[in-house]
């Protein structure tokens, strides 16, 4: 039986978890709104005045010599020295065409949308955060779930911490959900299904019998926590099909290419080329490549293959976006690496299987042991099992075996009594 004081208990918490996150939600938005205040670019100093250099008057040619031994030129300018206490302000580079003076905040028009990284990232230059689709205005809100409205302040009662947004984010991208508001439509799904367990195991806990009742509380705890995990878990699995998917297909990509490349067509072409023929065979991949050929039209090859890697966390595909830079950058011959690379990117794949194969023999030896013997031995003992049976529990067999046990005893009685009158 439950007892009386557990019921106000669960409503105690349950209540003090609402307080505490709705709390941690007014703290984030009220730091975030000092923060803007407080990162406003101040309004711009009077810009001070040169000094004015006053020309020399122009003498004539017989007051030549008496004029430079009595004139003087003028010092040169000094520059302007800061007041005491003022700190100068540094130019801080923003992007590659833009540069903002002082405390200017950088918006999302000074960064660049494909901005460049990895081997083409230059040290010196500032590093910019990147451009979000959520953070381009006028987005269209056609691919929220829960709608315009709702959707944003279901998510937001969702707290996360940046690092696990990045990684939903990149989870997501790798299954192949491409849309704007894809990390707050799967934030605003978990906590729909947090809350749809919590009211549901609620109203079964309310008229279930008392019997029952240990299941329904047992499901209020453990239904939000499956309501929270189960999205994210059918996200990475299919992240990780659509893994081994282009996994899979990495080799043909790379056999079409040199075909492509060889014929005289550039790579961008030959990746339009590839993206075609791609999508009915491997979907992913041909969506990846329209992404890769979308995204050259608007920056440069090197940087789409770079978000393609970003994107597809697979040693094949970094290999792969890693030969074309180079290549191109070196100016060596596309053809003949892309053909090297197929071969070995082959082997590769032929040993993995290998290997895969020696594991399973080893993986079905515990399913033979425990499943396939118990059959082998029931086989083989049955019929001597039978025969037990029916020597015990048909007449004449269990009885013949006592009458034995007790001609065999008494055969030893009269040989004892036998030695004994001998003695």
């Amino acid at each position: 039986m439950i007892p009386p004081w557990f019921f106000p208990v669960v409503y105690g918490v349950c209540s003090v978890l609402i307080v505490a996150f709705a709390y941690r939600i007014w703290t984030k938005r009220r730091a975030a709104s000092v923060e803007r205040n407080d990162l406003q670019p101040p309004a711009p100093p009077a810009r001070a005045v040169a000094p004015t250099v006053v020309a020399p008057p122009r003498s004539t040619p017989t007051e030549t010599t008496s004029a430079s031994t009595a004139y003087t030129p003028p010092p040169a300018p000094v520059a302007a020295t800061p007041e005491p206490g003022r700190i100068p302000q540094p130019y801080i580079a923003a992007s590659s065409s833009t540069i903002l003076r002082g405390s200017a905040i950088p918006t999302w028009e000074d960064r660049q949308l494909l901005a460049p990284r990895g081997i083409l990232t230059r040290s010196h230059s500032t590093p910019m955060p990147r451009v979000l689709a959520e953070d381009v205005p006028g987005m269209d809100d056609s691919d929220r779930k829960f709608g315009s409205q709702l959707n944003p302040a279901l998510a937001s009662l969702l707290p996360e911490s940046a690092e696990r947004r990045e990684q939903s984010r990149k989870e997501l991208l790798a299954a192949g959900y491409h849309s704007p508001h894809a990390v707050e439509n799967l934030a605003a799904t978990r906590y729909v299904y947090m809350m749809l367990a919590l009211v549901v195991f609620g109203a079964l806990l309310l008229i279930a019998p008392p019997r029952l009742e240990p299941w329904a509380i047992g499901g209020l705890i453990v239904g939000p926590m499956l309501g929270w995990a189960l999205p994210m878990l059918r996200i990475r699995s299919q992240a990780e099909e659509r893994k081994l998917e282009i996994g899979r297909a990495m080799p043909d990509l790379l056999d079409m290419l040199n075909m492509c490349v060889s014929q005289g067509l550039t790579v961008h072409d030959a990746l339009r080329r590839v993206l075609r023929d791609f999508r009915g065979v491997y979907p992913a991949l041909s969506q990846e490549l329209a992404i890769v050929t979308e995204q050259t039209q608007i920056s440069n090859l090197h940087t789409a293959l770079e978000n393609f890697g970003q994107r597809v966390d697979l040693p094949e595909v970094h290999s792969f976006t890693s030969l074309l830079i180079q290549t191109e950058r070196m100016g060596t011959s596309i053809s003949e690496a892309l053909t090297t690379y197929s071969d070995t990117m082959r082997e590769s794949l032929r040993q993995r299987a290998d290997e895969k194969g020696n594991q399973a023999t080893f993986r079905l030896l515990f399913p033979t042991v425990l499943c396939l013997m118990p059959a082998v031995y029931l086989f083989l003992l049955g019929p001597a099992v039978i025969g037990l049976s029916n020597f015990f529990y048909q007449p004449g067999g269990a009885d013949s075996l006592d009458t034995g046990t007790s001609a065999i005893q008494r055969l030893g009685q009269q040989r004892a009594r036998g030695n004994g009158r001998q003695r």
